[in-house]
């Protein structure tokens, strides 16, 4: 079970994601109500624990359960588990209503978490694993990002808040190399260099990456470092040092299958099951 494995990089990012959205929460409000500290800090918890551990559930329902009952005191959620739901599906339609998309395109559950959570890792250079079966909105996700991540050139008001990205593509397959999957994190890394990276950061982005297991070579080996510092692990680097941060790109890998747990918990990963009843619907 891909989802059983954890990490105390999760914590980490938890913490991170947190803050990040309490620095922001007036940006994501959904409504115009006015905020108290307990509502701000009590959204942030929630997107949090959306990103960092809803995501990569199949029965997400059981966890908003549990985790609800310690929403308490000041912090007390009115509708349980429900509200949990409620609150992260608006915020997330928030961020795909600011995109004009063709009348052809289903703004479905699956295109909005996947556009959220590309829009959230990029951010904060969280590497991202994005699992599911062919038709689960993933590779058009990633194409939206790509046209609306514009920094203050984006059309959108919200998204000119975020980053300017520059996206670069590997295609995986069994006959990948881990020469070609470490020259394209260079290649972004480069391309970052003398950027302002709190307004700008590269993407890497590993298509089909579950293909590459396949591979006698390995190469997702390489992955483990690269995921780590932004290095192919032949560099040594202090948290402190400035090239530090000039080397660590975001990372999106695209597959139809999980990969292995040392891989994934370097990572947020996001799972796509299948769709209920009701988004086919709403597809159709």
């Amino acid at each position: 079970d891909e989802c059983s494995f954890v990490s105390l990089r999760d914590v980490e990012r938890a913490l991170l994601v947190t803050s990040w959205f309490y620095k922001r929460i007036d940006l994501f409000k959904t409504t115009d109500d006015k905020l108290t500290i307990y509502n701000k800090m009590q959204l942030a918890i929630i997107y949090s624990l959306s990103v960092c551990y809803i995501a990569k559930l199949e029965d997400r329902d059981s966890y908003r359960k549990y985790i609800s009952a310690y929403f308490t005191g000041n912090f007390k959620l009115r509708n349980g588990a429900q509200e949990i739901k409620e609150k992260v599906v608006s915020l997330q339609r928030k961020f795909l209503g600011e995109i004009k998309l063709e009348d052809n395109i289903a703004q479905n559950e699956a295109l909005c978490e996947n556009v959220f959570m590309m829009v959230i890792c990029i951010e904060l250079r969280i590497p991202l694993f994005v699992v599911g079966k062919p038709g689960s909105s993933k590779s058009l996700a990633k194409a939206i990002i790509q046209d609306c991540m514009q920094g203050t050139m984006s059309k959108s008001c919200l998204f000119k808040n975020f980053k300017q990205i520059f996206m670069s593509s590997y295609q995986c397959s069994p006959l990948s190399t881990a020469d070609g999957i470490i020259n394209t994190f260079k290649q972004c890394s480069r391309f970052q260099e003398d950027k302002d990276l709190e307004t700008f950061t590269s993407v890497v982005v590993l298509d089909e990456v579950g293909l590459a297991e396949d591979s006698p070579r390995m190469p997702l080996k390489a992955l483990h470092p690269l995921l780590e510092d932004g290095t192919d692990g032949s560099e040594e680097l202090t948290l402190d040092d400035l090239s530090f941060k000039n080397k660590r790109v975001a990372f999106i890998g695209i597959s139809n299958w999980s990969l292995d747990p040392a891989k994934m918990n370097r990572g947020i990963m996001l799972y796509r099951g299948q769709p209920d009843s009701d988004e086919l619907v709403e597809t159709a």
